[in-house]
């Protein structure tokens, strides 16, 4: 039997990487569905990007969905190959570097309720 998926307001935050890193968890507190996950940046930029499971279960359950280096990049999107249906308590943690020191990165996650 399918679930139902309602789509949730989007969750968004900026990060101007001259002045540091983006570090960013979700706070959703109950279940949900990511749909993907996208990155835009104001300038093309060459930086590591990680996208980690904070587990409800604690740090021993952290898993990383994705670690990529972006070069000379303006856009990264993440989308899960399949199911990717968390507990309440499980957080989404999204970094970006910012070892070049330039632009600004806006992050936009899209989630469903189960």
């Amino acid at each position: 039997m399918k679930t139902a998926h309602f789509i949730r307001p989007d969750l968004t935050s900026s990060q101007d990487l001259s002045s540091a890193a983006l570090s960013y968890t979700t706070s959703i507190n109950r279940k949900f569905k990511l749909e993907q996950i996208l990155l835009k940046f104001s300038v093309a930029v060459t930086e590591k990007i990680t996208i980690t499971v904070d587990s409800a279960q604690g740090a021993n359950y952290d898993v990383i969905l994705v670690e990529r280096t972006i070069v000379g990049q303006s856009n990264f999107v993440y989308k899960p190959e399949g199911e990717a249906n968390f507990q309440a308590g499980d957080e989404i943690k999204v970094q970006c570097t910012n070892a070049n020191g330039t632009g600004t990165a806006y992050l936009t996650i899209k989630t469903s309720e189960m």
